[in-house]
């Protein structure tokens, strides 16, 4: 799983380190960088080359060494391993939205893009397209501490996991497809409103889902001091 996990995000590693070495050598020293950006697409905050050019990669190689590491410091790390489907998405698919955060920053900064191209439609189409294909793939993990919808009820109980998993991620891939249409055809402000609502929509239902399930669930864990 590791290797592939490497091979997955290579081309997105890639090209962030790449836009990041164009940004770099393409900008003056001491030069202002936008870094991040309004619901309208206007940058609204601006920081120095390191923040803008470094960050990002340093960022997207740590989280590839994290994933990695995964089903070493996991405690139940053979489920990690069994959950590789969704682990191996999860990670090139973080890589890739860091890699179109790079090239919005670099190409702002260089002047080939602006706030009437939308900026902050290209960046939020990414995260619901994120969404949809975790949603896509959510079910097919199993119980672990790192990676998944982890709260004190699916952490105690199987079946819960599995329940909140299943539905859990059927809300995550409809809410994402929803929010990626959105992006394409709502102005940005209404986008990343769909997009947050249906986020929180996801985020209720599957707390809310793995407590009742658990409740049900005769062979949940549970957990008490011993007694003197």
């Amino acid at each position: 799983m590791i290797r592939k996990g490497f091979l997955y995000a290579l081309p997105p590693l890639a090209l962030i380190l790449g836009l990041s070495i164009w940004g770099w050598t393409g900008t003056a020293a001491g030069a202002e960088i936008p870094v991040h950006f309004g619901l309208d697409g206007a940058p609204d905050r601006m920081g120095g080359k390191v923040e803008g050019f470094v960050l990002l990669p340093a960022m997207a190689l740590f989280l590839c060494v994290l994933f990695s590491l995964m089903p070493l410091i996991d405690p139940r790390g053979e489920n990690i391993l069994r959950s590789a489907p969704a682990v191996l998405t999860v990670w090139a698919g973080v890589i890739w939205v860091l890699a179109a955060a790079q090239a919005l920053i670099t190409l702002t900064a260089l002047g080939h893009m602006d706030s009437a191209d939308g900026p902050g439609q290209f960046i939020g189409f990414a995260c619901a397209c994120l969404l949809a294909v975790l949603g896509n793939v959510l079910s097919k993990t199993r119980p672990n501490w790192l990676i998944g919808i982890r709260t004190p009820w699916t952490l105690s109980s199987d079946k819960s996991w599995d329940v909140t998993h299943r539905w859990g991620g059927r809300l995550m891939l409809a809410g994402g497809g929803v929010s990626a249409i959105s992006f394409l055809l709502a102005p940005p402000p209404v986008a990343f409103t769909i997009l947050g609502i249906s986020t929180s929509v996801m985020v209720v239902v599957s707390v809310g889902l793995s407590y009742w399930v658990w409740k049900n669930d005769p062979d949940r864990d549970t957990y008490s001091a011993a007694s003197e």
